[in-house]
């Protein structure tokens, strides 16, 4: 690969921003929050030095940016140019963590809380001279502050765009899923979408789920299905999945043969009964828990669900076994004592919140909710129900829907 450093200033980059074309995995586009992107736009006022921009020159002369996404998103929110931002025309918000700024040493804090577009408008003003005046310096020095860009060309192969940009963000803080995102292959594609599958992350189920939206959380989750469900398969047993057993598996699961093809279909078919069987469930945040959510759709494969009927029924086992759960949950919240017919709930809570993705918790859910399933589907009652029932003479089932 060929890398050839060059110097563009804000105005370059305003003009070329509409032919920069930012690849998959990259991570989505407006992970900063405002106040990340006021403080870019600050230490630029400011004549800081920032990031090197990564750009790949293809032979046909578009660009590629392999770094730097949330940097111009920023800057080109600012200038009013980033309609897919919501923070886009944000205001500037001259900023000092270390010291008080003197207005001798940051002449541009009278515009403090401006929007570019009203900065501009003090540009034309000729009752305050002075202002008109700062106006034009602080939009001419934004305007010409020179950025580094690294122009790349003559790549070995497209996937190795996608390791650099996991280099070069190894100081950055990317969370799991977007690391994930920079892989390739069918498992990332069935997770994550490409131009040929939509990506399981956004299934029905899952979005309606409670499991966080941002920075790839619901592809996270069905990463955790996919891949629980796929080892399953080939050696009968759940496994780790913190995010190096993922990205391994990404990797084992590059190219998928025949049966996984099959396989994964008749998830995608699980989960589509999954989202009309939960659709009130889900909307209420019964499975807001990433563990939960995934177990419940392990129970689902394990029952092998056909219809609708058996999704409503598994919802309505997933609701009542949720109450229970929280209902003693709560009370120990509240230092009371739980009650001994349900203590093996707080230990099934624990697999929900503790080290959730380690192999033991993985088999600690999935063994509960397949012995309470089988025990309610007979009886309509769960471990501890008729003990419970016996030593207080109240219904666990109507206690457990009541305030502790």
């Amino acid at each position: 690969m060929h890398k050839k450093p060059l110097t563009w200033t804000v105005k370059d980059l305003s003009d070329r921003f509409p032919s920069i074309d930012f690849p998959e995995y990259q991570r989505e586009p407006t992970v900063w929050d405002r106040a990340a992107k006021q403080l870019l736009v600050d230490s630029i006022l400011r004549k800081f030095d920032i990031a090197s921009l990564y750009m790949y020159k293809d032979k046909d002369g578009t660009l590629d940016c392999i770094d730097g996404r949330q940097r111009i998103g920023a800057i080109m929110s600012f200038l009013g140019q980033n309609l897919e931002d919501p923070d886009n025309c944000f205001a500037l918000r001259l900023t000092n963590e270390v010291y008080e700024d003197q207005a001798a040493e940051q002449p541009f804090l009278q515009f403090n809380e401006m929007p570019l577009s009203e900065i501009e408008r003090k540009t034309k003003e000729e009752k305050d001279k002075v202002a008109q005046q700062l106006a034009q310096q602080l939009i001419a020095e934004l305007m010409k502050y020179e950025l580094t860009v690294v122009e790349l060309s003559d790549s070995r192969r497209p996937a190795e765009f996608n390791l650099q940009f996991t280099r070069l963000n190894l100081g950055a803080i990317l969370n799991s899923g977007e690391r994930l995102h920079a892989m390739i292959g069918d498992l990332r594609d069935e997770c994550f979408g490409s131009d040929k599958v939509k990506g399981l992350g956004e299934h029905p189920f899952l979005e309606a789920s409670g499991v966080q939206t941002g920075r790839f959380g619901k592809e996270q989750v069905a990463a955790q299905i996919l891949t629980q469900i796929l080892e399953l398969d080939r050696s009968g047993s759940y496994v780790r999945t913190r995010h190096f057993d993922l990205q391994r598996l990404f990797k084992v699961y590059s190219a998928f043969d025949k049966g996984q093809k099959a396989l994964v279909k008749r998830v995608r078919g699980i989960l589509d009964l999954l989202a009309i069987g939960f659709k009130e469930g889900v909307t209420d945040g019964l499975l807001r828990s990433r563990a939960l959510t995934v177990s419940m759709v392990l129970l689902a494969w394990k029952l092998q669900i056909k219809d609708e009927s058996d999704a409503k029924k598994l919802a309505t086992f997933s609701r009542e076994f949720i109450c229970r759960s929280s209902w003693q949950l709560k009370r120990r919240l509240k230092g009371l004592a739980v009650d001994p017919e349900f203590r093996y709930l707080l230990e099934f809570q624990r697999h929900v919140t503790q080290a959730s993705v380690e192999k033991s918790a993985v088999i600690g859910r999935a063994s509960t909710l397949e012995s309470e399933y089988a025990l309610w589907q007979k009886h309509h009652a769960f471990t501890g129900d008729r003990e419970y029932e016996r030593r207080t003479t109240k219904k666990a089932s109507e206690m457990c829907s009541q305030p502790v």
